[in-house]
């Protein structure tokens, strides 16, 4: 494996750019947030988007810095790291690096206090009401606005241990590791294994990760079960056994009904199983049993909604949501900062809300294609610019406050982490795609998940948390362009998955 001369000027280029970009706009700042004005609806920034505008650009510099340093010191420093994780014994790198994890986010959940508003103070609210009278329901009305997935894995944890967030924050912890351990397991099969531990790394000193334990969010639960049936899939997909698609129909199922945006993803799994698996009839049977167990899983769940709100669906948040992305006040976020975005969904209830969300959209979308894809691209920077998702409230406390306090620094850091990762995780994608010998099932998996979210997102709306899901799929592919950057020795081809 050679050292990438266009790779190098690629990260090169990048850096300079993001150093120049990053310099200017935080220099004169006041002057040049005029030029980002257009990503709002009206015309005006909250307070908390100033912040982080500002606090992003300082971090574009820092990214620059960083990148410039990778290109300096990668024949030294870089691959006298890799060495050393390559010669750690697997138990003993494993047991160190997550041991270190542990304590991270341990720290993290014990310092700082548990922050519930938005999404997170709904999902805390419904399933404390729902393991006390085991309803689903806002205000005592049913609902099925979002699935019940987390809402119920919370409620379990309230009913045995009573509404405590520590106990749900230990258990996001371990999941946390867990999400932490199947991407080692994946990128080992993927790639290599000096790849494989570096993403580990990666994922272990992660801030976005780490923040992410603290809040009651679905995205760790989701991207748990997720990198679970993409190991699965790359373990078995060549195997007749009818157990794995029994899981991975579980597993998608599962996906659903924490996260309704997964409902197109078994076509994305009959098509690994159809075109990419060995056997032709066992891929189509396998695809067959994953989609029939899959619907068997959804089944209880959408008779439900039927008996209590007349609809036979998964959520009833899709209208609206598509509206939140397509209409007159849309910036391609979820926010709005002088109107009420539902002040057109004005239906007597939320099954009703949710068809006249998809109507008036459709209009929309219909009536300006072309505001439609330029949405689109905000939608898709949006989702991939900034990592400050679960901290924003802190951050929200600090713009009003107009200070800069230690969540300022903490942002800064980890967007200065995150936007490393993301473009060095360019890089390695166009690398292993350049690469005949890894253009293999596994890394067609990835981007087809990859294309799943951009295709998603860009028809509803971005917001930076959507992105948690990927930052394994990144971690992979930026530690793969890493490695291939200074040869270490140990590293091999892994023509499996």
């Amino acid at each position: 494996m050679r050292p990438s001369r266009s790779a190098a000027t690629f990260v090169a280029v990048v850096a300079l750019f993001l150093l120049v970009f990053g310099s200017i706009m935080f220099s004169r700042f006041e002057a040049m947030q005029r030029l980002f004005l257009h990503l709002s609806p009206d015309g005006s920034f909250v307070p908390q988007t100033l912040l982080v505008l500002k606090s992003s650009f300082l971090s574009f510099g820092f990214v620059g810095i960083c990148l410039l340093l990778f290109l300096l010191f990668r024949g030294n420093v870089l691959k006298g790291v890799l060495s050393e994780l390559e010669n750690l014994p697997e138990a003993k790198f494993l047991l160190l690096f997550l041991g270190l994890g542990l304590v991270l986010r341990m720290l993290w959940i014990l310092l700082v206090p548990t922050q519930l508003y938005a999404d997170w103070k709904w999902y805390d609210d419904a399933a404390y009401h729902l393991s006390q009278v085991w309803r689903y329901e806002e205000n005592g009305v049913p609902t099925a606005y979002w699935p019940i997935g987390y809402p119920l894995f919370l409620a379990v944890i309230y009913r045995i241990f009573g509404h405590s967030y520590l106990v749900v924050h230990l258990i996001s912890v371990l999941l946390s590791l867990c999400i932490c351990f199947l991407t080692y397991v994946i990128a080992k099969r993927l790639v290599g294994p000096v790849t494989a531990r570096l993403s580990l790394v990666i994922l272990v000193l992660f801030p976005g990760q780490i923040f992410y334990t603290n809040v009651l969010s679905s995205e760790i639960l989701f991207t748990t079960l997720l990198l679970l049936m993409i190991l699965i899939l790359l373990k078995t997909r060549e195997q007749t056994s009818l157990l794995a698609p029994l899981i991975v129909g579980l597993l998608l199922g599962l996906l659903v009904m924490v996260r309704a945006m997964a409902l197109a993803f078994p076509l994305l799994i009959v098509l690994f199983y159809l075109k990419w698996g060995r056997r032709s009839f066992a891929g189509l049977k396998n695809a067959i049993l994953a989609v029939l167990v899959t619907c068997l899983v959804l089944l209880p769940w959408m008779l439900r909604n039927k008996r209590v709100l007349d609809t036979f669906s998964i959520a009833t948040s899709g209208g609206i949501d598509l509206y939140i992305g397509n209409s007159p006040i849309s910036s391609g976020n979820w926010v709005w900062t002088k109107q009420n975005p539902f002040e057109d969904l004005s239906a007597p209830n939320e099954v009703e809300n949710n068809k006249l969300g998809y109507r008036l959209a459709t209009k929309f979308v219909m009536d300006d294609p072309v505001g439609f894809i330029i949405r689109g691209i905000k939608k898709e920077v949006y989702m991939f610019a900034t990592d400050f998702g679960p901290i924003a409230k802190e951050l929200d406390l600090a713009a009003k406050a107009d200070r800069v306090d230690g969540f300022v620094i903490i942002n800064v850091v980890g967007q200065t982490f995150y936007l490393v990762v993301l473009v060095l995780s360019a890089g390695g994608l166009v690398l292993l795609l350049k690469d005949k010998r890894r253009r293999k099932p596994g890394l067609y998996l990835l981007v087809g998940i990859l294309a799943y979210w951009l295709a998603i997102h860009f028809v509803f709306f971005g917001i930076d948390r959507f992105h948690f899901p990927l930052v394994p799929i990144l971690a992979i592919w930026a530690s793969f362009f890493a490695v291939s950057q200074i040869e270490p020795s140990g590293e091999r081809y892994n023509l499996g998955g």
